[in-house]
């Protein structure tokens, strides 16, 4: 996990992206946008995993240390100590600076327990903050969930609901509660399939079939909205927020 250099500038294109999200979810994202992978350290073995950024949460979030290192060697990557598979793994990291005291030459530092090692031997500081970051960790066996966008399947991670302040780009995704055998959540923006850089963070808008409808699958927002004005089909906002980041 890059420092927080790296997690400055994802934030800003997040935060570009919160101006607009409301106003043009129907825009277009033909083109498969990737996400660059960012290398971060776990107990001495190097991971790889999406940086959105700083995220803006309530209270009674699950959460997790990370370790950035302000003035480290070249080669250091932020570092966690918990991956997905594991029970206290969390794609909400709260942050740990961690510095190196002057005339210390920096060394790498891969694990907790080489940055607890450090600060014991009067190496480096740490110093915990108030933010949390949303890294989602890739790999480790994790499903793939299908989803679909504008009559395409796409992919993602859900790792669950967030407790989510104001502030965010969140982006709602139709999720029908009765539907047929092969419905999948479907978004209202248009976005390739295996595209993956996308704001994580998605507004459930549940979906019901009427008793008099003629039940089918729907792939598309059109078709969602040609349900919902035949009225055939319900559709009401919910204040559940989940984090699905895209994935290939």
């Amino acid at each position: 996990m890059t420092k927080l250099v790296g997690l400055a500038v994802a934030v800003i294109s997040v935060a570009a992206f919160a101006g607009t999200a409301t106003a043009s979810r129907t825009t277009q994202h033909a083109t498969v946008a990737k996400k660059a992978i960012t290398s971060g350290f776990y107990r001495g073995r190097t991971i790889g995993y999406y940086d959105f950024g700083p995220i803006k949460l309530k209270p009674g979030n699950k959460l997790a240390p990370i370790w950035t290192v302000t003035n480290g060697a070249r080669e250091q990557h932020n570092i966690v100590d918990t991956v997905p598979g594991r029970s206290n793994y969390t794609p909400l990291w709260q942050l740990n600076k961690v510095t190196f005291k002057p005339g210390i030459t920096p060394h790498l530092l891969r694990s907790r327990s080489d940055v607890e090692a450090a600060r014991a031997h009067g190496d480096v500081t740490v110093v915990a903050t108030t933010t949390v970051v949303n890294c989602p960790v890739l790999g480790f066996g994790q499903k793939r969930v299908a989803g679909f966008s504008a009559g395409k399947t796409i992919h993602y991670y859900d790792l669950g609901p967030v407790k989510v302040a104001p502030g965010n780009a969140v982006l709602p995704l139709v999720a029908i509660s009765n539907g047929v055998a092969g419905q999948h959540n479907i978004t209202e923006d248009t976005i390739a399939p295996g595209a993956t850089d996308y704001p994580p963070l998605w507004g459930i808008v549940n979906g019901i079939w009427t008793s008099s409808a003629h039940k089918r699958l729907l792939t598309s927002y059109a078709q969602v909205l040609h349900a919902e004005q035949a009225g055939e089909l319900k559709l009401a906002k919910t204040t559940l927020v989940v984090n699905c980041p895209l994935v290939p």
